[in-house]
């Protein structure tokens, strides 16, 4: 090993103090030369950068004997900051000066950053070669130890002559440990991504001694105690001024939160696929904790659900890593308040423990003894967040980590959103349990109801059949007939509500057939008798052939017809109008000229019991089954039916029909 006198690399020097600085400009000057420049003319004078001390202009404009300075008039120049470089007593004066075309306040930092750059070019002169390298231990180690990536660089025998602080602190190795030993120690850590140890004539920058680029490779660091860190290295062979190979050097970046980002993308992916195809809780929660716990290398993840009848949290479901064995310190029951899950539950903030056994987080018998067992087993941190509907916590996701070492925002911001996933889908699930309690309550309802009612209905119109026999005075053989009427009208609905409930809950049979539907609508026409002043036409072809049930195909147009008969009270048109549209489909439409459907009530137009506003209050009789029936007889067609909503004044409903029968 023998020192040597190299030149200083003066442009690169003001070109990092511009950098560091954020400004356009840099000089290092000796009295009146230029040393080193970085975005500045050669020709321009430099007189008058700096004095004996640190020294800084916000404005140039309002600084005594600047005016007409070649710096404002032909450079823009309106601020700068200059520092003399130490110097002994054997060295000219140097300054480091930065110049910004701004005005700007410089604050200490900037001085204290210039200050650096300058004791490193004091420095600088002072140079080591090892092996053919040389390198320069002020300016250089400086400068390598102030990036934000790794560098290592050999000499031609493989030996380690740089290994800058970053790599240091990637690897996790002491800032004092020499370059040998540290590049042993890295290398003992290093692993391919398959897991496989690297051998040292695997690692990048060896590989570059071989006269070639190495670009994009790709390791792991496996340190105990620490999670798995990434890293991507790119190397260069190292050329010397005659062409021969004098080592190599390469450059290591952690891309760690880089991939964990992508492995968690990947991951919600994952669960966006899995919650999408689960029907419920149990058959998603498994696969999706383990895709969670995998994500982030944790060995364990579950997920406890909130028990408002008990109001305690209880386990859903839990996972974890081959090897590791929790299973008899999981809870099934967990109150609210308590520490981890219960305290998350309470608060609705998520819970972040770098270490399991603090006593803060051990207050209870229960904490303690869940931690220090956990910690026994290697599991020594946890993140907890809730998972909710808005304001109410529907449950929890609880992990445990075999390492403290995580950014706490990032993780936590990665957990809310899978949180965010799992609480939409557990609202899901509870809103279509809820929809099917409801529906099938109501059909039981209505079955109920309807098989209750028909038996006191039937011996109510008999016997006031046998009444009206009987009976031979007019008013009295009114009265029953007013009572037949109701009665007959009140099982109309009984019976149109057990056949909508069929429909809607699969249990009614289609028996199509080929069915002329110009036929249908004609007979419909024809037994209709509209009132006076009530005008029916129709547009139909000859025929209009489709496989369908007739019986209940006439109950679509009888209902259609009667209701545009029915919303024109005042008289108007009906227009019937059936055809083919294509090879596939027949379109089948009933339009009348009445009182329409206000906007309001037009998205519920086919709910049942619905009726508009302006039928009710014109007391236009009915009760709201008719279009909720022709819905449920056209969707079992596998047809659809619709409101043109183009169509003003009046109404005009729309049903398409397959032809051809798809069951």
């Amino acid at each position: 090993m023998t020192a040597s006198h190299v030149p200083v690399p003066w442009d690169a020097a003001a070109r990092l103090a511009a950098r560091l600085l954020g400004t356009p400009m840099a000089v290092i000057s000796a009295d009146e030369a230029l040393l080193g420049t970085f975005g500045f003319p050669a020709a321009c004078p430099v007189r008058r950068f700096g004095s004996g001390g640190p020294v800084s202009v916000g404005d140039l404009l309002t600084e005594p004997g600047f005016a007409g300075h070649p710096l404002i008039t032909d450079l823009g120049v309106r601020s700068m900051a200059a520092v003399p470089v130490p110097a002994g007593p054997d060295r000219p004066r140097r300054t480091v000066t930065v110049l910004d075309t701004s005005a700007r306040t410089w604050v200490e930092h900037d001085l204290a950053a210039l200050s650096e750059v300058a004791a490193m070019l004091a420095s600088g002169e002072h140079t080591t070669e090892v092996g053919g390298l040389v390198v320069q231990r002020g300016f250089v180690s400086a400068l390598l130890d102030s990036l934000q990536v790794g560098v290592l660089a050999i000499d031609g025998d493989r030996r380690p002559v740089l290994f800058n602080r970053m790599l240091r602190r990637f690897c996790g190795l002491d800032d004092a440990m020499p370059p040998v030993e540290a590049m042993v120690a890295a290398g003992t850590r290093l692993r391919h991504l398959d897991g496989r140890p690297y051998r040292p004539e695997e690692m990048a920058v060896v590989r570059a001694l071989g006269g070639h680029s190495v670009r994009d490779v790709e390791a792991v660091l496996r340190t105990p105690g620490a999670p798995d860190r990434y890293a991507l290295t790119n190397a260069e062979p190292v050329y010397g001024s005659a062409g021969e190979l004098l080592g190599a050097v390469s450059t290591v970046r952690d891309v760690t939160e880089r991939r964990r980002r992508e492995r968690f993308r990947d991951c919600e992916l994952e669960l966006t696929r899995l919650l999408a195809a689960s029907d419920g809780l149990d058959q998603a929660a498994p696969p999706l904790l383990r895709a969670i716990g995998e994500a982030l290398d944790w060995p364990h993840v579950a997920l406890f659900v909130v028990d408002e009848v008990a109001d305690v949290l209880r386990t859903a479901a839990y996972w974890s890593a081959p090897g590791v064995y929790v299973d008899d310190l999981v809870p099934e029951r967990i109150p609210r308040g308590d520490a981890g899950p219960g305290l998350v539950w309470a608060t609705r903030r998520p819970v972040w423990i770098p270490d399991l056994t603090d006593p803060r987080f051990t207050e209870t018998p229960e904490a303690y003894a869940f931690a220090h067992a956990a910690a026994e087993r290697g599991l020594r941190a946890s993140l907890t967040v809730p998972v909710c509907d808005g304001d109410q916590v529907l449950g929890v996701l609880a992990t445990l980590s075999a390492t403290s070492e995580y950014d706490e925002f990032l993780l936590t911001g990665l957990m809310d959103g899978v949180a965010a996933q799992l609480g939409q889908f557990l609202t899901r699930m509870r809103s279509r349990e809820l929809t099917m309690q409801l529906n099938r309550a109501r059909d039981d309802f209505l079955t109920l109801a309807g098989h209750e009612l028909r038996t006191p209905l039937t011996s109510i119109i008999s016997y006031t059949t046998l009444l009206t026999d009987e009976l031979d005075d007019p008013d009295r053989q009114q009265m029953i007939a007013a009572v037949r009427r109701n009665v007959g009208q009140l099982q109309r609905i009984i019976d149109e509500l057990l056949e909508l409930t069929a429909l809607e809950s699969g249990h009614h049979r289609i028996r199509a057939r080929p069915t002329d539907l110009v036929a249908v609508i004609e007979a419909a026409v024809h037994d209709l008798r509209p009132p006076d002043g009530i005008r029916v036409r129709t547009e139909l072809p000859a025929d209009l052939i489709l496989d369908a049930d007739e019986e209940r195909l006439r109950q679509i147009v009888d209902q259609l017809l009667s209701n545009a008969v029915k919303y024109c009270p005042t008289g108007g048109d009906v227009r019937v109008a059936a055809a083919g549209d294509g090879p596939d489909v027949v379109e089948l439409s009933v339009a009348d000229t009445g009182i329409g459907i206000p906007d309001g009530d037009r998205e519920l137009l086919f709910t049942r019991f619905h009726r508009g506003a302006n039928a009710r209050h014109t007391a236009i009789p009915g009760n709201g089954l008719g279009l909720p029936l022709v819905r449920g007889l056209v969707e079992a067609h596998g047809g659809t039916v619709h409101l043109d909503p183009a169509y003003r004044p009046g109404t005009r409903i729309v049903v398409r029909l397959p032809r051809h029968s798809r069951g």
